[in-house]
C-alpha cells in the first residue's frame, strides 16, 4: 500500500472505538446524574442533554434510563452464545451452562480491577440505596435471564419456556450473579478477590446444596472459603 493510500479496513475499528467511547460517555453521565438527583428524578433527556446527544442518539445504544445506569456488559450475550456452542462431552446440560458462564467469568477477570471497580461500586451502592433503582435492576436481570433462557434452549433442543431449560438458565445464571455481588462486597470491604475462584466456590456451593455430599465429603471440601 503506498503512502497515499487509505486503509480502509482500519475504519470499523475507528467507528466501533467511537461507539463504545459514546456509549462510555452517556453511561458516565447518567450515573453521575442518578447519583445527584437520584433515579426517578433523572429522565433520559435529561441523561441526553448532558452528555450533548439528542434522545435518538440515545436510544441507539441504550434501550432504557437504567440499561445506561446499569451499562451490563453488551459482548457478554455474543461471548456465551459462543461458549455454549461449544461441544462438551459427557456433560450435563447444567454442567455445559456452567462451564460457558465459567468462560464468561474468565472473560471479565482479565480486565484490570481498577479499570472496573471505582464504577461496579458506585452502581452497587445506588442499587442498594434507591428502591426505584433497586426495581429496575431486578427488571434489567429478569430479561437477561430471559435471553439465557434462549440461548440454553438452543443448546438443549427446546424451547425457552421448557421447565427443565430455564431451571438450567437460573441456575447457572444465578451463582453468576452472586459471585459478581460477592466480588463486589469483598472488594467494597477492601480485600482483592479472585473473580474466577468465587465463581468455582459458588459452584461447589451450589452443587452441595442440590445434591448434599454423601458420607466421604468431597463436596463439601470444595466449598472453603477462598
Amino acid at each position: 500500500m503506498s503512502d497515499g493510500d487509505v486503509d480502509i479496513s482500519a475504519r470499523p475499528d475507528l467507528r466501533e472505538r467511537r461507539r463504545r467511547e459514546t456509549r462510555a460517555e452517556i453511561s458516565a453521565v447518567a450515573l453521575d446524574l442518578v447519583e445527584a438527583r437520584g433515579y426517578a428524578a433523572t429522565t433520559v433527556e435529561d441523561i441526553a442533554r448532558a452528555a450533548g446527544v439528542s434522545p435518538r442518539t440515545f436510544f441507539r445504544y441504550f434501550p432504557s434510563k437504567e440499561a445506561a445506569v446499569l451499562a451490563p456488559d453488551e459482548e457478554a450475550e455474543a461471548a456465551l452464545a459462543e461458549a455454549l456452542s461449544r461441544p462438551r462431552p459427557g456433560c450435563s446440560l447444567l454442567e455445559r451452562v456452567e462451564a460457558a458462564f465459567g468462560e464468561l467469568v474468565a472473560r471479565l477477570a482479565e480486565v484490570p480491577p481498577e479499570e472496573v471497580l471505582p464504577r461496579v461500586l458506585r452502581v452497587r451502592r445506588l442499587v442498594l440505596a434507591d428502591p426505584a433503582l433497586t426495581a429496575a435492576a431486578l427488571g434489567l436481570q429478569s430479561q437477561q435471564a430471559d435471553r439465557v433462557a434462549e440461548l440454553v434452549a438452543v443448546v438443549a433442543g427446546t424451547t425457552p419456556q421448557d421447565l427443565r431449560t430455564r431451571l438450567v438458565a437460573e441456575v447457572a445464571g444465578t451463582a453468576v450473579r452472586l459471585t459478581c455481588d460477592e466480588w463486589a462486597r469483598r472488594a467494597e470491604a477492601g480485600e482483592r478477590p479472585d473473580l474466577v475462584a468465587l465463581h468455582e466456590r459458588t459452584r461447589a456451593v451450589l452443587r452441595d446444596v442440590v445434591a448434599p455430599a454423601s458420607g466421604d465429603g468431597a463436596t463439601r471440601d470444595a466449598t472453603t472459603s477462598v
